[in-house]
């Protein structure tokens, strides 16, 4: 085939179209070369390869795909001969509103004389409304395609009969700016030569494309338990899909290049582009970014994939919109998904911890705080679950559970109508008066939905357990363990071609602990000239005092403190059975012995024990993971606890020795009192007896 090499000009607008220099049609009056007869028997061919570009030189051009073309014969070939010279015209088809006065021309030289009729027909048919529309019907069409070297975009018309047809693009790509112009093509034509018929012809129109860029930043924000929102941290390693709107399938595609061939695209980890996708090269139209995985770092892990589609229009002047908002042509789209966070403490005086100290008989006040992602809405399941060690007992009458809601830490009681149970959450609760159990409180789609309404960015659980006679004593303590249960994922309900569609969210776990801690003391009762006697049958009463006073009076210890024991009694080693002196939370005790050992001596005064106990609690995160080996939830734990003050041996327990010794019983502590009277009355026999005897000296 010989391609036309000539470009159509003044015909052809701002595209071009090389055409052959042949020229299929003059008059008798114009010179004409000697050309062999036409084969009227023979079909044609019309191949157009189509480019990118703006000058005739297609070397370096770039194919275009997808442009799809329709022509229409306009005119039959009438073929006359003398004198070994051929000459013929065009008969007008009818329908067009041409006649073969547009046919005729002045123009004696062969290519003039051709160019100025195509131009004549051209104009005419340009004023055709439906040729201007592009509703002219009765066309044949065909779209360029990629050969299997992917370096020519063809179109072919087959089968043609010889005319002179009209072409027009009917539809090209989002990059194309401008439309190749109409044009007029014969089929045949001549060659270049002038000296034969060329039945397939072969044109290439250009077309000036438009292209532009987008960048996307991937970011992960930690939103800690109080609600407080921390500073984005570019993500590497996630994975989007890049796909484009076809309005002829109305249908999403996925954008694939020969870097991309799944259309998916992957945040950087290079310095300085951390967490970024830019993808160049894109052709005006409608596309969208979908988040298709976290990968495989454990840094991404705990933030919550949000599958929902961030779209983005490429204008024909290469800005970008977003959300109907022009950015220009340097537009970025951040991308953030948030990871919230859990924390369980204790109550220690007016201010809540990780560790406290209590009795046995206590209730012990603690707090769970939760954060509340901003698209909590979109969570198939958000819950908050509280597990209680064998140490602990609901007691409901005492347990006052209160939930909180906060926006940016400031408590929301205006909420109406307010959170009710069983609408906007499932509220299970322990067992009353029985050790161990949980509570799980589970908000609903009405939940979850208010919660994004009244922008809640935390909730606060507090709630009191009592501490039983099952609290260990010493550095191992007593724990409550507290989780959040969230999705960990975002997925459409209703987008079949979304890379997400049909997927289930899976879930994370957050977990933290709280610890409170018991405390013992070890008594030991001894003779007082030799340690190694052990004193048996010894009774105290213990008191914990709750004054002031540094050392109190036996009035003030008794207005002061509280009763906590009684009838305490030591055994053949001198000491007080376990049980007797075990869960004791820091503070001044005070041991009043009530009965001594056989032959000894009442103790003159109280002992004192002060229990004050320091701990420092050292928490460690373990994480665990999935069967994919995907890191799936934390466990923040209490993995040990150091004692300092009163405690020789890290256990808790408060050692004293006392001593009682043999002799002259005097009343026993508590009976100051009485021991004052008697002080006094044998003062006064003794003043009587010495008044006696200086009376009888006298007489």
């Amino acid at each position: 085939m010989k391609k036309i090499k000539k470009m159509l000009a003044g015909l052809l607008g701002a595209a071009m179209v090389l055409t052959s220099f042949g020229t299929p049609t003059w008059a008798d009056s114009a010179t004409r070369p000697t050309l062999p007869t036409i084969d009227t028997t023979q079909k044609g061919t019309l191949t157009i390869n189509k480019y990118e570009g703006t000058d005739a030189n297609t070397s370096n051009d770039k194919p275009l795909a997808g442009v799809e073309f329709t022509i229409w014969k306009v005119a039959d070939i009438e073929q006359d001969s003398s004198s070994s010279k051929v000459g013929f015209k065009y008969t007008p088809v009818t329908g067009l509103g041409l006649v073969a006065d547009d046919f005729t021309s002045n123009e004696t030289e062969a290519q003039k004389y051709t160019d100025d009729i195509y131009a004549k027909v051209l104009n005419k048919l340009n004023t055709n409304k439906d040729v201007e529309n592009g509703t002219l019907a009765g066309g044949k069409k065909a779209t360029t395609a990629l050969d299997t070297t992917k370096t020519t975009a063809t179109a072919k018309f087959t089968e043609l009969e010889l005319g002179l047809y009209l072409v027009q693009e009917t539809n090209a790509p989002s990059q194309i700016v401008n439309k190749t112009a109409n044009f007029l093509v014969s089929v045949p034509m001549t060659n270049e030569a002038g000296t034969a018929w060329n039945y397939d012809v072969v044109a290439e129109p250009k077309n000036e494309a438009v292209y532009s860029g987008i960048t996307l930043k991937k970011t992960g924000t930690t939103i800690s338990a109080d609600g407080t929102k921390g500073t984005p941290t570019a993500l590497s390693g996630v994975q989007f899909a890049l796909q484009r709107y076809n309005t002829t399938s109305n249908e999403w595609e996925l954008v694939t290049t020969a870097d991309h061939a799944d259309g998916i695209y992957t945040t950087n980890s290079a310095a300085g582009t951390v967490g970024q996708i830019t993808v160049d090269g894109l052709a005006p139209d409608r596309y969208r970014f979908i988040e298709t995985s976290l990968g495989t770092g454990e840094e991404n892990h705990g933030y919550i994939l949000n599958g929902t589609p961030y779209e983005f229009i490429v204008n024909t002047d290469k800005t970008i919109s977003i959300n109907g908002d022009n950015k220009g042509e340097s537009a970025v789209i951040t991308a953030d998904n948030e990871k919230p966070d859990l924390k369980k403490e204790v109550k220690k005086g007016d201010t809540y911890q990780n560790a406290a100290d209590a009795s046995i008989g206590d209730m012990v006040e603690w707090k769970v705080s939760a954060s509340v992602p901003s698209n909590v809405d979109q969570l198939k399941k958000y819950s908050i679950t509280d597990t209680m060690s064998d140490a602990l007992t609901w007691v409901e009458a005492d347990a006052g559970l209160t939930i909180t809601y906060k926006a940016n830490g400031v408590a929301v009681n205006n909420i109406a109508p307010a959170f009710a149970e069983n609408t906007d959450y499932k509220l299970t609760k322990p067992t009353d008066n029985k050790a161990g159990g949980l509570w799980t409180i589970e908000f609903t789609e009405a939940g979850k939905t208010k919660l994004k309404a009244n922008n809640i960015s935390s909730i606060e659980v507090t709630f009191k357990t009592k501490l039983n006679e099952n609290a260990k004593i010493g550095k191992d303590g007593n724990l409550n363990d507290a989780q959040l249960d969230y999705s960990n994922a975002i997925y459409p309900t209703v987008d079949p071609t979304n890379p997400n569609n049909s997927k289930t969210p899976g879930e994370d776990h957050i977990k933290d602990q709280a610890i409170v801690y018991s405390f013992s003391i070890d008594v030991t009762k001894v003779d007082g000239n030799n340690n190694a006697t052990k004193l048996s049958g010894v009774q105290f009463d213990l008191y914990r005092y709750t004054g002031n006073e540094t050392n109190p009076t036996e009035e003030q210890l008794k207005q002061n403190a509280v009763a906590i024991k009684t009838n305490l009694t030591t055994g053949i080693d001198g000491k007080i059975a376990e049980s007797g002196l075990n869960g004791l939370k820091n503070g001044r005790y005070f041991l009043v012995e009530t009965k001594a050992a056989s032959g000894y001596n009442l103790l003159k005064a109280p002992v004192e024990v002060n229990l004050n106990v320091d701990y420092v609690v050292k928490k460690t995160t373990d994480k665990w993971y999935d069967e994919s080996n995907n890191l799936i939830g934390t466990k923040t734990t209490v993995t040990s606890t150091k004692f300092t003050g009163g405690d020789t041996n890290n256990a808790g327990t408060y050692s004293v020795t006392i001593e009682n010794r043999k002799g002259f019983t005097l009343p026993k502590t508590g009976d100051i009192g009485t021991a004052m009277f008697l002080i006094i009355g044998i003062g006064g026999m003794l003043a009587a007896v010495y008044i006696m005897l200086r009376g009888r000296k006298r007489a």
